[in-house]
């Protein structure tokens, strides 16, 4: 789709803090096949790192454009125009690599957008932890990449309800083969994080207390043999290594804890570190490490990992990574808009939260403060 007009943009002294933006969107977007996507692209990066408040697509327009139509062109840039996001994305990846930095966990995180309406991609009604309430809302899940700038991410995913029709799904361009349970749907978000450096996982983390169906995400990582540290909540069954009597059911986590042995020294090793294996013929045959760190003001935390052979001090780095992945969101909805998009399409959404990564990233590595619309937000 040809877009109105090429951006024109309106001069500010903003543009010399982002000197290096334009070879930035050659490496992330230099595969979108027109120059005006790729001026477009340029243009609403540049709004996100300058724009105060929300983000709207007139604000974004009015930060970065003298012309009345951009708002227009940047709303058909994302909603309407055809370029692959996973390409993008790809080309982000690339561009962290080059800045330096080794990839040393990737995180999965959940991302709870409310929405008033039922017309946009995936929306559904679901219990928000950070309203703890039942909402109206879209659920997208975040992959982001640590190394030595933090958290950042790089691959989304949309969830997409069984209960959507085949009519709901055409009318938001939802794909055909996107669908499943919501544990298949994050398991292979995850599988596109690729191996780097090249022959090695780097280990997989998450905070699964928001996924109902995370057991048979666990299985799918034993299976895979994927390392990961994952926290998890009580409800969550494991066992014992030593196979108990036969019609013995699995333990819950809340369980084990309850265990004398477990609690007895807690307060001498807040940390501790327990032999477990996950229920199942084909998962349980995997030793695993449960990951208990007791709190004197509050219930335990814990965590499984399949890295047996990793010293506590070590696992500590990965145990932290859900919670500054958690933090990045927070940071991606106040300062970079990524509640801020007003359309309803699966590819525009795609599309947004792809921009949206690339801006952050940005900021946080080569934009030397360029991200000059953080701050409080205004209504506009």
């Amino acid at each position: 789709m040809a877009l109105p007009h090429e951006p024109m943009c309106g001069t500010s002294a903003e543009d010399d803090r982002t000197p290096r933006l334009p070879p930035f969107i050659q490496t992330v977007f230099g595969s979108l096949p027109r120059t005006d996507q790729r001026r477009w692209a340029e243009f609403y990066i540049r709004a996100l790192l300058r724009t105060p408040g929300k983000k709207s697509p007139r604000r974004l327009a009015e930060s970065v454009s003298d012309s009345p139509t951009a708002s227009q062109a940047l709303h058909q840039f994302v909603n309407a125009s055809p370029w692959d996001w996973l390409t993008a994305r790809q080309g982000l990846l690339r561009w962290v690599a080059q800045a330096g930095s080794e990839v040393t966990a990737w995180t999965l995180v959940p991302v709870f957008i409310p929405k008033r309406g039922d017309h946009s991609a995936g929306v559904h009604r679901r219990f928000d932890p950070a309203q703890g309430r039942l909402s109206n809302c879209q659920l997208g899940m975040a992959v982001l990449a640590t190394g030595k700038y933090g958290p950042l991410p790089v691959d989304w995913d949309l969830y997409i309800p069984g209960g959507w029709t085949r009519t709901r799904r055409a009318k938001a361009r939802v794909p055909e083969e996107i669908g499943g349970p919501l544990w298949s749907q994050a398991s292979k978000l995850l599988r596109r994080a690729p191996l780097q450096p090249p022959g090695r996982h780097a280990p997989v983390t998450a905070e699964l207390s928001w996924l109902p169906d995370r057991e048979a995400l666990l299985a799918h990582l034993v299976r895979d043999g994927r390392p990961f540290v994952v926290e998890v909540p009580g409800a969550t069954r494991v066992a014992r290594p030593v196979p108990p009597p036969a019609g013995t059911p699995p333990l819950t986590v809340r369980q084990v804890l309850r265990d004398p042995a477990t609690a007895a020294g807690k307060e001498q090793h807040p940390l501790v570190s327990l032999p477990v294996v996950l229920p199942g013929s084909s998962a349980g045959r995997v030793p695993l490490r449960l990951l208990v760190r007791h709190r004197p003001d509050g219930p335990a935390q814990t965590w499984l990992t399949n890295l047996v052979d990793r010293q506590l001090p070590e696992l500590l780095p990965l145990m932290r990574q859900p919670r500054l992945a958690a933090s990045v969101v927070g940071t991606l909805n106040e300062d970079f808009g990524l509640q801020d998009f007003e359309g309803r399409s699966f590819p525009g959404w795609h599309h947004h939260t792809t921009l949206v990564s690339a801006a952050f990233a940005y900021s946080r590595i080569d934009g030397r403060g360029a991200a000059g619309g953080a701050g409080t937000r205004s209504q506009g």
